[in-house]
C-alpha cells in the first residue's frame, strides 16, 4: 500500500512540473492565478504564486521519494501508480482550478477555453488513469529500472525549471526577491559582468544587457530568483526591455 501511495504522489509531483514547466514557462498559455483580469497589475505576485506551486510539486517528490527509500519490496507496480498519479493531478487540477475556483484555464487567450480545458483533462488525465488502472490488472512487468527512471525524470523536471531558457539574443530578464535594493541589483549585475537596462514599477524585475558566456547562474548567489532571456524567459517572456 505504501509503494502505491508513493507512486500516486511521484506522478502528482512529475504532472504538476509538466503542467508548470510546459503551460507557464515554455508556452505561458497561462500562470496559477492568470484567471484574475488584474494580473497584470501585480507582475511580482504571479511570478511568486508559480514558483510556490513549484515548491510544492518539489516537497510532493520529496515525500514521495522517501517513501520509496522506506519500501525494501521491487517496485514492480510503480510505474502504472504513479500513471495514475499523473492524470488524477490533471483531472483534480480541471475540476478544482479550472472549473469551482476559475484561476485558470489551461489556455486563458483560447476563443473558448472550455474546449482547451476538457481537451487537455481528457489526453492526460483520464487516459494515463484508464492506461494505469488496465496495467494493474495484468501481472506485474519485469524489473526494468523503473525505481531509478521516474525519481531522476521528476527531479529533472525539478532542475529544469531553475534553468532560463536560452535565446542567444535580447536582454537577460530577472525577478528580485522583494528584499533586494537598488545596491544589491547593481551589485549583481557587476557580479557577471552586465549592464542594467530598465526596470518595471516594482523595481524586482530587471532587464540585463549580458555578454555572451557569463556566469548567469551567479545572479541566484546575489538574490535572483528566476532568470530568462528575451521572449523565451519562460514566466519572465512577456516583459521584454
Amino acid at each position: 500500500m505504501r509503494l502505491h501511495s508513493a507512486g500516486i504522489l511521484l506522478g502528482i509531483s512529475i504532472g504538476g512540473f509538466f503542467d508548470g514547466i510546459l503551460l507557464h514557462q515554455i508556452l505561458q498559455w497561462h500562470h496559477l492565478f492568470s484567471g484574475f483580469e488584474d494580473w497584470n497589475a501585480n507582475v511580482w505576485f504571479v511570478i511568486m504564486t508559480d514558483g510556490v506551486f513549484h515548491l510544492a510539486m518539489f516537497a510532493a517528490l520529496i515525500v514521495a521519494l522517501w517513501m520509496l527509500w522506506q519500501r525494501n519490496e521491487r517496485p514492480g507496480r510503480l510505474a502504472e501508480s504513479a500513471l495514475i498519479g499523473f492524470g488524477a493531478w490533471h483531472v483534480v487540477d480541471a475540476v478544482l482550478s479550472h472549473g469551482v475556483l476559475g484561476i485558470h484555464r489551461i489556455k486563458d487567450a483560447a476563443a473558448n477555453p472550455l474546449l482547451w480545458d476538457l481537451g487537455w483533462v481528457a489526453a492526460f488525465g483520464i487516459i494515463p488513469i484508464v492506461l494505469g488502472l488496465l496495467a494493474l490488472r495484468r501481472p506485474p512487468p519485469p524489473m526494468r529500472g523503473v525505481l531509478v527512471l521516474l525519481p531522476v525524470a521528476a527531479v529533472g523536471m525539478a532542475t529544469l525549471n531553475a534553468f532560463p531558457l536560452v535565446d542567444p539574443e535580447g536582454p537577460v530578464i530577472v525577478a528580485f526577491a522583494p528584499t533586494i535594493g537598488f545596491a544589491a541589483v547593481a551589485e549583481a549585475a557587476d557580479a557577471v559582468g552586465a549592464s542594467l537596462i530598465s526596470t518595471d514599477a516594482s523595481g524586482h524585475i530587471w532587464a540585463f544587457d549580458m555578454p555572451d558566456g557569463s556566469d548567469w547562474w551567479r545572479l541566484y548567489l546575489h538574490g535572483a530568483v528566476m532568470v530568462g532571456r528575451g521572449p523565451a524567459a519562460g514566466c519572465l517572456g512577456w516583459t521584454e526591455a
